[in-house]
Parts: structure tokens; sequence; C-alpha cells
């Protein structure tokens, strides 16, 4: 996805992945049920669908932030951030599980991100 467009910056209090827990590094148990929860979402397509428009709805600002960033890759971005509105998972944890995740499904799943995020790009920055 070669799109670029004009950067849009917000300061990271206004980002909705912050307080979400997006930043945030867990350990032990906790972090190995979020491994867990993250190939859950991505094993099923509907889940993964759901959660990505939800961050495209609720997140506006963290959205303008990273999808305007040419630098960024969108896809990982708005996966790790389905995972956190899904369960609370950090995007450490989502990039860490990642490998867990069958190659079917991370397939899926980077289509069905490369798929919103043209339809945002659209309506937002008439890309």
């Amino acid at each position: 996805m070669e799109v670029e467009v004009k950067r849009i910056y917000h300061p990271w209090d206004r980002w909705e992945d912050y307080p979400a827990g997006f930043y945030e590094k867990p350990t032990g148990e906790a972090k190995k049920r979020m491994i867990e929860k993250v190939v859950e979402l991505f094993s099923s397509a509907e889940l993964t669908e759901h959660y990505m428009s939800q961050v495209i709805s609720s997140w506006p600002y963290s959205c303008e932030h990273n999808f305007t960033n040419n630098a960024l890759n969108r896809v990982a971005y708005l996966g790790q951030a389905a995972c956190c509105i899904y369960a609370g998972i950090p995007s450490s944890i989502t990039m860490e599980a990642w490998a867990e995740v069958p190659k079917q499904c991370q397939d899926i799943a980077c289509q069905i991100a490369e798929r919103l995020i043209v339809s945002w790009l659209k309506t937002h920055c008439n890309a």
C-alpha cells in the first residue's frame, strides 16, 4: 500500500491508544494470556474486521496521527490497535504474538487492514 498523504500530527495526550494501554509492557501470566488472545482475534476474520473497524470509528486522533505517517506500517498499527481494543493488548505483545498466528490468518488480517485503511485515506485525505 503506497499511499502518500500529508502528515497530520497530534500530541500524545490526544491519542486514544495511549490510555487504552497500547504502550504498556505486561509480563508473566498476563503476557501469556494476551498472546493467546492475539491468536484468537486474528483466527477469526469477522472479529478482526469488527475490531479494526472499531479502531477507526473510536480512535480518530490516533488513526489520523498514525495513518498519515508515510513511514509507519499502517497495517501493523491497525492490527495492533484492534488487539488493544479487543482485549487491552499492548502493541509489543501483538508484535511478539504475530508469529503464532497461522499464515493464512495473517494474510486475511492484512487484507482486511489494507482495505479499511485505503477507505479511511480516501475519506479523510482525498487519497
